[in-house]
């Protein structure tokens, strides 16, 4: 029997025991050299346990409290989390100490230790009730188990919002002496920054977030600052990511301000003024089409931006002159300057040879359509011509093998210079190009029946098609997380007509939705008017089958034209069988074949005349024909095309359509009236 079994001595408690245990339990998890532990042992309100950080053997005063909570037993609820409940008093007086808090939670059964973190905690209670605070308490729910990792990860998001604390503390002192009116902004990961640093950001950075595209962040930013900023540079630049995200009225808000202090801008910034500010007023409406071409014209010597004006111009000339024969080779030679520039900036050059691919792609599919209905319509006049078939697909694999090659330089070449600009505009304008070819080939093929020659129309283009909406939805994605609205709708708009062109109807309303809600939110009235046209029979498939039909008429007009200079020369035959030769019989003649007009007789003493009215001035060529008749040889002069060679070339091959016979007609006029005869052998 001990003594102390005599005496009135004070009892122990068992939850006093447990809270101990758990103490003892949790100290030595924390790592001596990195945390400081104290115990709160003075009244109680709530917290048990104060744990200031240390940092490379030194103490900080970045410190963060815990509440503490014990129990010898507890089951998990049925998703597996432990619960404890918090009055809600014991929330309110953690949050008060202003500085990081835990709730740590001992099972002894389980000799495992569960913690929430409090802002956690009341964002979750807030989450479900913003009157929280009038109820007595809360349920805390955790399965996150505190352990070496979770403990580290604890240390460091303290580290951070502590310093960020102090931080605060010191710009907050320092602006409330100097200029009262500055915003503070404090970010979700406890970064802050003042208003000034903000706008010193922008306007260092700005234009190289804007070439990378990267609106959203620029969007962000601005918000942050106040609207008094008087900065142009920071205006202007806040104006271009609010035009290109098609936020116009916001944009033209920023490009008035910006007007008050151009003269403080750069030449070179006042122009992007002047281009940016014109065309937020023509997008609105607030100028018309010709007041923003006089500002576009005043451009033009810009040396900043005369390669957007140029390349803008030339496009327009283009689509205005299309019917012209030369139109392409003069909008080619436009572009071309403009790449070739040494002034012109990667950018420029960059969107410059992306705007050449798809109207280069273009014109070879419209060339192609129109070549395949002339060739239908003289195959069934005829019948199947394959000298012409095979030389229209030798001409196409030729040119689809250049425009192949240009992309896949271009391609690398973007890549390299990493402009987000350029990238998207290049894919999709090769999306727009490879899906026309696909739309032509479905609307037109070769009409006369060969056996085992393929029709395109029997060619399986579901594997294109899919990879074409693949790249369409990267494209589009791309332009949703840098705002870029304007290109976000033409390529939604690609989709859409490539969704109605393989009869998905219901998919394509999908994107017509999202098209109509975007012009909506944006109040984009010249987006809506575009649209509305494409969604009124404005597709590239009824533009093709327009025009379409228009070469065949052009083809039949063509056909007449052919009849009536076949008749024309015929008669000439006639006349020429009706007078009488009056060639000396002494005259030599020699013989010549003009493909196709067979053989004419040439006095040789005239030969230098006959060659002349040709056009046959290269030396070694008549040269050669000189020697030709010298031998009794008859030559063949192929006079499809300009004459530089001796022999038939690629014979009816060469026959360039209506032009070619009309050269031919002028031709024979020529030599009918200088009386070079044409015999028949």
């Amino acid at each position: 029997m001990s003594l102390l079994d005599g005496m009135k001595l004070p009892k122990s408690s068992i939850k006093e025991e447990l809270e101990q245990l758990s103490k003892d339990k949790l100290r030595p998890l924390f790592e001596n050299s990195l945390f400081e532990f104290r115990e709160e042992t003075y009244r109680d309100k709530g917290i048990d346990i104060i744990f200031e950080l240390k940092y490379k053997g030194v103490y900080t005063n970045f410190r963060f409290i815990v509440q503490l909570k014990s129990t010898n037993s507890k089951k998990p609820k049925s998703d597996g989390a432990y619960s404890w409940q918090i009055d809600t008093s014991n929330i309110q007086y953690l949050l008060n100490a202003g500085i990081p808090a835990y709730y740590i939670c001992y099972v002894k059964g389980l000799d495992t230790f569960y913690f929430k973190q409090l802002n956690s905690f009341v964002a979750e209670i807030y989450s479900k009730t913003a009157d929280w605070n009038k109820q007595d308490s809360h349920a805390l729910k955790t399965i996150d188990v505190l352990n070496e990792k979770s403990i580290m990860q604890m240390y460091n998001d303290v580290r951070v919002r502590c310093e960020s604390s102090r931080k605060l503390n010191e710009t907050l002192h320092i602006i409330n002496t100097e200029v009262v009116n500055k915003k503070v902004s404090i970010y979700s990961d406890y970064k802050i920054t003042d208003e000034s640093a903000i706008v010193d950001l922008i306007e260092r950075n700005g234009f190289d977030l804007i070439n990378k595209g990267q609106f959203r962040d620029l969007i962000l930013l601005t918000d942050k600052v106040s609207n008094d900023i008087v900065s142009p540079r920071f205006n202007l630049i806040a104006g271009i990511t609010h035009f290109y995200t098609s936020h116009l009225f916001d944009a033209l808000a920023y490009f008035k301000k910006a007007q008050r202090e151009k003269e403080k801008l750069s030449i070179e910034l006042q122009e992007h003024l002047s281009y940016f500010h014109a065309n937020a007023k023509y997008s609105i409406g607030y100028i018309n089409q010709e007041e923003y071409f006089n500002v576009l014209k005043e451009l033009e010597s810009s040396q900043n931006l005369s390669g957007y004006v140029k390349i803008e111009e030339a496009k327009n000339i283009y689509e205005d002159t299309l019917t012209q024969e030369s139109s392409f080779d003069l909008f080619k030679q436009r572009i071309f300057s403009i790449i070739n520039d040494e002034k012109s900036s990667t950018n420029i050059r960059l969107i410059a040879k992306s705007e050449y691919l798809l109207y280069w792609g273009s014109k070879i599919n419209m060339d192609h359509i129109r070549q395949v209905a002339m060739i239908n319509f003289l195959e069934s006049q005829t019948g199947p011509n394959l000298s012409l078939r095979g030389k229209l697909a030798r001409q196409l694999e030729k040119e689809n093998k250049e425009w192949e090659a240009f992309y896949d330089d271009l391609d690398k070449e973007i890549m390299e210079a990493k402009n987000f600009f350029a990238l998207n505009m290049c894919k999709l304008n090769e999306i727009k190009v490879r899906f026309e070819t696909i739309v032509q080939n479905s609307i037109i093929s070769f009409e006369a029946i060969i056996p085992d020659y393929p029709a395109w129309s029997d060619y399986d283009h579901s594997n294109s098609i899919n990879t074409i909406l693949i790249n369409l939805d990267k494209i589009a994605n791309n332009y949703r997380n840098k705002y870029y609205v304007e290109n976000l709708l033409a390529t939604l708009s690609t989709k859409y007509e490539v969704l109605m062109f393989i009869k998905k109807h219901s998919d394509a309303e999908k994107v017509a939705a999202e098209i109509y809600q975007l012009i909506e939110f944006h109040d984009l009235k010249e987006a809506k008017r575009k649209f509305d046209f494409l969604r009124n029979d404005g597709t590239m498939e009824n533009a093709l089958l327009n025009m379409l039909s228009d070469t065949v008429g052009k083809a039949k007009k063509d056909r007449n034209e052919y009849d009536l200079l076949i008749d024309e020369m015929v008669e000439l035959d006639e006349l020429e069988s009706k007078i009488e030769n009056d060639q000396n019989d002494h005259e030599r003649v020699v013989i010549v074949e003009l493909f196709p007009m067979k053989h004419f007789l040439i006095p040789k003493q005239r030969l230098d005349e006959f060659y002349e009215l040709l056009h046959v001035n290269n030396y070694q060529l008549i040269k050669q024909l000189n020697m030709f008749f010298d031998n009794n040889i008859i030559p063949v002069l192929n006079i499809f095309n300009e004459i530089e060679r001796e022999g038939y070339l690629n014979g009816m091959a060469d026959d360039k359509g209506i032009e070619s016979w009309r050269k031919i007609r002028d031709i024979r006029v020529k030599l009918f009236n200088q009386k070079f005869r044409r015999v028949l052998m």
